[in-house]
């Protein structure tokens, strides 16, 4: 599990958001949505060591997240890709050679979002919303331990979203946390609403 004790995140000397206590189990989705400038991508950036700029403990089951960094995968605005490669050249760039039980559920995840197509197609030619797709298709074949994604609903039209969410269950089937951002709430999601920069449950 990933567990937040008294947890206070600042922009400059501004507190943005404030977190009493919460904890993210295994194998759990949850989606945090809130206005631009509400914290969210800082907060994903602290769970990852990529912001330092708050108070409070962060750990995962009895290590300090710090220690494991490599363990925790973050997605967001920026998705560089090798534009000569295809699809399946960037996700092996740095994974390595996939395995017939990795390049099998590749396939299948590929199907559920309508990528099957396009794997041999070189990177260049795909759009915004296919590279999000791919680094989402290496994560879920990394499986590390946490899955953070950034602002996910900017990347996709409500067709897409609802075949995004298809996969996640293979996220989820290996015990990965994962948490995402966006700033529009979705139906039928645990979710949770940046308000007044406090975290609240979404009922």
């Amino acid at each position: 599990m990933l567990k937040i004790e008294e947890y206070i995140l600042y922009s400059s000397d501004r507190i943005v958001l404030s977190i009493p206590d919460i904890i993210f189990a295994q194998g759990s989705f949850t989606y945090i949505h809130g206005s631009n400038s509400s914290g969210k991508s800082l907060f994903l950036k602290s769970l990852c060591g990529k912001y330092r700029n708050f108070q409070g403990h962060l750990g995962y089951k009895e290590f300090s997240l710090s220690s494991i960094q490599n363990q925790v995968f973050f997605i967001d605005n920026d998705l560089p890709v090798i534009k000569e490669l295809d699809f399946l050249g960037n996700i092996e760039l740095s994974i390595g050679k996939l395995s017939t039980i990795q390049k099998n559920k590749l396939i299948d995840m590929a199907s559920v979002v309508g990528l099957i197509d396009k794997l041999k197609d070189r990177m260049e030619y795909s759009s915004r919303s296919e590279r999000m797709l791919m680094y989402l298709l290496r994560a879920c074949i990394i499986c590390p331990n946490v899955l953070l994604i950034d602002d996910i609903d900017d990347y996709f039209d409500d067709e897409t979203f609802v075949k995004v969410y298809q996969i996640m269950p293979y996220c989820l089937k290996s015990g990965m946390i994962l948490i995402s951002t966006g700033k529009s709430a979705v139906e039928n999601l645990p979710s949770y609403e940046i308000v007044n920069s406090e975290l609240k449950m979404v009922t």
